[in-house]
């Protein structure tokens, strides 16, 4: 939430609210296609928000035992044998490396590429290009929002384009809004 102030941030937990707690309602009681007609009405920013609403309702010193009860059946609807409650806790689960979004900001990139003056690290610079080229921006544009010369969005666009190949990642194979060796 980069760049918002605490009245901001304050505004938009408050106009979520009700949707992080129709999840709870809903992953407790509601089928799974419902589930995921709910969520697909949210857009990706909205998501982002209700995840962060939902993890600062958690203890994470309960316990694991704790904070499952309420799931009193399988994946097949048969009643659950409860096994003795894990001492654990949430806390327990946390990851020791990194989390997989390797810190990104997704609202500063999206943000940076509608052209708002926000700071970016290296690796939303390298996801901002990436998806602005991938949009149709012309090497300009993207210069032009993220603040960079034409030449190092070119530099930049060919090194994505090399960890997508290596990765395995689709890579496009036409011209792309005036990128005429997107290949």
């Amino acid at each position: 939430m980069t760049a918002l102030s605490a009245e901001q941030r304050g505004d938009l937990v408050q106009a979520l609210l009700p949707e992080a707690a129709g999840l709870v309602t809903a992953v407790r009681e509601e089928s799974q296609e419902e589930i995921t007609a709910r969520l697909r009405g949210m857009s990706r920013y909205e998501l982002e928000v209700v995840a962060v609403i939902l993890a600062s309702m958690v203890d994470p010193e309960r316990s694991l035992g704790d904070l499952f009860a309420w799931i009193a059946f399988d994946e097949n609807g048969d009643p659950l044998s409860r096994p003795a409650p894990s001492k654990r806790s949430l806390r327990d689960l946390q990851p020791a490396a990194a989390p997989r979004g390797l810190g990104v900001d997704e609202v500063a990139v999206e943000r940076a590429l509608a052209g708002d003056r926000v700071p970016l690290n290296q690796v939303e610079r390298a996801l901002a290009v990436d998806r602005g080229i991938r949009r149709g921006m012309d090497y300009d544009l993207v210069a032009e929002r993220l603040g960079m010369e034409r030449e190092a969005v070119r530099r930049a666009w060919e090194r994505v384009k090399q960890k997508a190949r290596a990765e395995g990642r689709p890579v496009p194979t036409q011209p792309v809004g005036e990128i005429a060796t997107a290949t």
